[in-house]
């Protein structure tokens, strides 16, 4: 009896077995898909991609040999790999820990942010590590005290710049402004990017115009952004961006100028507009920024 007890657990020791999933220890988990290219669809600008994928304008520009203003061809194809061009300093950065981090020198990184000795730099400062910058001005000094500065710069410039027929004039922004409310209205949902609100919303009222939050230039205008419906983007400054979604109807275009009292957009029937501010590539609080 006790032997026959004994298969009789065996069996259906074995019968679980065959009845139980497989193991799971040799399930890798897939690997995370980072996107790493994009296709330059119709209406898309560079700084509509940028915020897409929030990316800073200028990192995006320097990581595809782009320079102002900027213009895209439909099917380009851009690279999404950044190479940062600005450090924002925090608790523990000493300027010799940034030179590290960047590969660069910190004479050459003092000299283009102009620090002297000891160098001293504070939480929040932006530094700038934009290579294409720091290097020829690092080897042509280097090369001028062996005699043969003036030869190595062009080649340092020739390699890191793009080869472009004109230079654009810069665009002049204006200066010593104040941000303003772009609407009249409640705000129903605030900065929170840990649940991916990344601006406010606010109410208003069916047909309600929408003025820009600054003075600065229309870099966006268009309804290529899922989530965002028709949006314009108004650059303000080299760093500064705000966004305005959620809009019936379009009122500038691209490349217009916009002064603080221009409308425009208006709201639709729901009378509820998203607003967004950037500051190089990374959501700011906006209610920290208007008055």
């Amino acid at each position: 009896m006790i032997r026959i007890a004994f298969m009789m657990v065996l069996l259906s020791f074995f019968s679980g077995c065959s009845n139980s999933p497989a193991g799971i220890s040799d399930r890798g988990q897939p690997p995370s898909i980072r996107i790493k290219t994009h296709r330059v669809d119709v209406g898309e600008t560079l700084y509509s991609i940028a915020w897409r994928y929030d990316l800073s304008v200028n990192e995006l520009a320097y990581a595809n040999l782009l320079v102002a203003p900027y213009t895209l061809k439909v099917g380009q194809k851009l690279n999404l790999k950044i190479v940062k061009t600005r450090h924002t300093v925090t608790a523990g950065d000493t300027l010799f820990s940034i030179a590290s981090t960047y590969g660069l020198t910190v004479w050459s990184l003092a000299r283009k942010n102009g620090l002297s000795p000891p160098y001293f730099i504070n939480p929040g400062q932006v530094i700038s590590v934009d290579s294409r910058s720091i290097l020829p001005s690092r080897s042509q000094d280097v090369q001028a005290a062996k005699g043969k500065g003036r030869a190595l710069k062009n080649t340092a410039v020739q390699r890191l710049t793009p080869q472009i027929q004109s230079v654009p004039k810069p665009i002049i922004y204006s200066s010593n402004w104040q941000w303003k409310w772009p609407i009249d209205g409640q705000v129903v949902e605030t900065f929170n990017p840990g649940k991916l609100q990344k601006g406010i919303k606010i109410k208003s009222s069916n047909g309600a115009q929408v003025r820009a939050a600054a003075p600065g230039h229309v870099v966006y205008a268009g309804s290529g952004l899922r989530g965002y419906g028709r949006l314009i983007i108004i650059k303000h400054s080299d760093i500064l961006l705000s966004a305005y979604a959620n809009n019936d109807s379009l009122l500038v275009a691209v490349g217009q100028s916009v002064k603080q009292t221009d409308v425009i957009s208006s709201l639709g029937v729901d009378g509820t507009m998203y607003f967004e501010i950037r500051k190089d590539g990374d959501p700011v609080n906006p209610i920290s920024y208007l008055k």
